[in-house]
């Protein structure tokens, strides 16, 4: 089998296509969560419907490249590699490059898609249907663009060897897909929109909200500490005042127990850090060993006693009154009113119940999860359906993934996970305690993926709709139209009308039937005339530019090339040279004691002489590639490519000798005189500088040279290097 040529333009092109949407596709765009939308694959759709299967292949290949530098994920190559040449084959059978890319996206791309996301990706099964709707949505989006953009493009209707259409198509045809085609992106881009907008306004109402529900129970928290804060506090003050009389702590106590049952438990102890009175003092009575726990190890005995302050513990396991999680408040009273000396400490645990109560209460948390930890990072109280047990430290990992969200987002079961579990909001309260609120991020991205889906749904509906209502009004336009050029076609001469163009026909048609019809010989009789003065303009137009350019590049004195001409040709000359390592000399050339002609001689005296010069120099320097060129006034410039090092300054002092020798006549009184010239020159290779001001620079200095040396010199710098 034969393979087929491999065209070298399709190549160049196919390869800076791909380059092109390589570096595209390095920068998708972000819509929402784990979805990007890549537009670097409309260079792989232009691919395909210009050049074929294979050249876009090559395309999609180098595209997905910028992809797999994203993403890290091989499956680009296949997904969009398959695309280019579904697409490529598609084209060749006359299939629109729209239809084509619909069908492939829900025969083969979606369940590929599907297959590989179950499979191999670690993403839940709740997040298949937002990826895979969004991958036919993206392959839309990039189809639609590369169709207009060959269509906005006139260069690529005109693309050498592009695949031709097997048979012609038909403008009812392309009207109906220009019309579908213009519909789609337009809904494509108002549903997007509309679905970010959304998704926006949602994740700004859940922040809002989870912001609100962690500042609400914050608030509740730190006044439920510093409401038992004031409650220990008092307990204290109301002890010192009793701290001689043993025997009324323990009523007191329990009567405060009583009234505040935010505690589990209170206690007094003395100095010696043993318990004296508690309550419930049902637990003191039933537990015998109770009176001999000893204390002194505990931190809020040694804070509150030693460091005589208020003091509220981090979590800790209980004992002696039970094992619970629990959070003591201590604080010290004293045997006197000055605080001079300790009598004990009474201490509070705090029903951390309480916060259950709370979370269940809390007009947030019907689908909201509640952590609270103290300043150790343990965790106080969390929502039973996390499973989270307390004493235990509170391990998250923040999720700075490649799910793009307004909302914080963590991960606690599967901290290594790309995909977020939870959306978070936390509050910091004065005692060092934070407290989380936690809302699962499966539901946002569920309705995401409902939005996703029903726009994709309505899209295709729209495009049966579109497809459909375009081909019945494409059908109105071009039924008339297909008449009317029957009509003046050349097997058409003769009829005067055919019977689908009346007056029952559209009132533009068969007024453009009717002026058609009374043009057509007009058209005929002027077509000659018309065509006989183009021809007569056109040589009229060419000859006058001919002269406009003389007249621009041109001294109208000497008839030499002006200085702009000069500079604009000395670019080219240097590539020249450049090419074939070869030198250059550039050389300015000054008449000596040129205002003395034109005051002994006359203005028409130094206009004959400046002739004269030119003359001669062309004479000199004749040429093709060389550049003779009026610089100003009496200075002249030479740029000779090709210079032979050797014989350059032999030939300048050639034409130096002839002028000088060279007698001129003065036009008025007929006076003959004689006029020499300075010329300051520099010949060096191609490379030597490609600023031609510096090439006239070392050229001026020679020239200044000259002048010093008594003018009538040739001074010029060889440069071998």
């Amino acid at each position: 089998m034969k393979l087929p040529s491999i065209n070298k333009q399709h190549l160049l092109f196919s390869i800076i296509l791909g380059i092109a949407g390589l570096l595209i596709n390095c920068y998708p765009i972000q819509f929402f969560a784990n979805v990007q939308f890549v537009l670097g694959n409309t260079v792989t759709v232009i691919a395909a419907v210009l050049m074929g299967p294979w050249y876009a292949f090559l395309t999609a290949m180098l595209a997905s490249t910028g992809l797999m530098i994203n993403w890290d994920s091989p499956h680009v190559y296949l997904f969009f590699g398959l695309e280019a040449l579904f697409l490529g084959y598609a084209r060749r059978r006359d299939i629109y490059a729209l239809y084509a890319d619909a069908i492939y996206w829900l025969v083969i791309g979606i369940p590929l898609v599907y297959l590989y996301v179950t499979f191999i990706m670690d993403i839940p099964s709740s997040h298949l249907g937002f990826i895979t709707s969004k991958q036919a949505v993206n392959g839309l989006v990039y189809t639609s663009l590369a169709s207009l953009l060959i269509l906005a493009i006139p260069k690529l209707w005109f693309f050498k060897d592009k695949v031709k259409d097997r048979q012609r198509r038909m403008l009812s045809s392309q009207l109906t897909y220009f019309f579908t085609l213009m519909v789609t992106l337009t809904l494509l881009f108002s549903a997007l929109i509309f679905n970010y907008y959304f998704l926006e306004r949602q994740q700004a109402m859940l922040k809002q909200n989870i912001n609100d529900a962690v500042s609400h129970l914050a608030t509740s928290a730190q006044n439920y500490i510093n409401g038992h804060k004031t409650v220990i506090a008092n307990a204290a003050n109301q002890l010192t005042i009793v701290a001689d009389d043993p025997l009324e702590w323990q009523p007191m106590l329990s009567n405060l127990h009583e009234s505040y049952p935010g505690f589990i438990s209170m206690l007094i102890a003395n100095p010696q850090a043993q318990i004296i009175a508690a309550s419930p003092v049902s637990r003191l009575l039933s537990n015998n060993q109770t009176r001999n726990i000893n204390i002194n190890d505990r931190d809020y005995f040694i804070e509150s006693f030693y460091n005589h302050r208020l003091f509220v513990s981090s979590v800790f396991q209980g004992r002696g009154f039970g094992n619970d999680a629990i959070i003591a408040m201590s604080a010290p009273f004293y045997t006197d009113e000055h605080h001079t000396t300790t009598a004990g400490i009474v201490e509070g645990s705090l029903d951390l119940n309480h916060f259950a109560h709370v979370d269940q209460n809390n007009e947030y948390a019907i689908d909201e999860s509640v952590v609270m930890v103290d300043e150790q990072n343990q965790i106080i109280y969390a929502s039973e359906k996390l499973g989270l047990s307390s004493l235990s430290q509170f391990k998250f990992v923040v999720n700075n993934g490649v799910y793009r969200t307004n909302l914080e987002l963590i991960n606690i079961e599967r901290p290594e996970s790309i995909v977020p579990e939870y959306i978070y909001a936390h509050q910091s309260l004065d005692n060092g305690w934070t407290v989380y609120i936690l809302k699962e991020f499966s539901p946002l991205l569920k309705l995401a993926e409902e939005q996703m889906f029903n726009s994709f749904l309505m899209l295709l509906i729209a495009l049966m709709c579109t497809f459909y209502i375009s081909k019945k009004l494409s059908a109105l336009l071009t039924v008339p139209l297909e008449a009317v050029a029957s009509q003046f076609s050349p097997s058409a001469s003769g009829q005067h009308k055919l019977p689908s163009i009346d007056e029952n026909s559209p009132k533009e048609v068969f007024s453009l039937y009717q002026r058609l019809l009374a043009s057509k010989q007009q058209l005929i009789d002027h077509q000659v005339e018309l065509e006989e003065t183009v021809a007569r303009r056109t040589e009229e137009l060419e000859t006058a530019n001919k002269k406009l350019k003389e007249l621009v590049d041109r001294d109208p004195l000497t008839g030499l090339y002006n200085r702009r001409y000069a500079e604009r040709k000395f670019n080219e000359l240097l590539d020249f040279c450049l090419r074939s390592d070869q030198a250059i000399t550039v050389a300015v050339l000054d008449l000596d004691l040129f205002k003395d002609i034109n005051d002994n001689y006359g203005h028409l005296a130094g206009d004959e002489c400046l002739r004269i010069f030119a003359q001669l120099l062309q004479k000199y320097f004749k040429r093709d590639i060389d550049i003779v060129s009026r610089y100003g006034g009496e200075e002249f410039l030479l740029m000779l490519p090709l210079t032979n090092a050797l014989h350059i300054e032999h030939h300048l002092n050639s034409f130096r000798e002839a002028l000088a020798q060279l007698s001129m006549v003065s036009p008025e009184d007929k006076r003959s005189f004689n006029v020499t010239v300075s010329i300051g020159a520099i010949t060096a290779n191609a490379d030597y500088s490609i600023d031609l001001d510096k090439w006239i620079k070392v050229a001026d200095d020679n020239l200044y040279q000259a002048k010093q040396d008594g003018r009538n010199k040739t001074v010029i710098n060889i440069m071998t290097e």
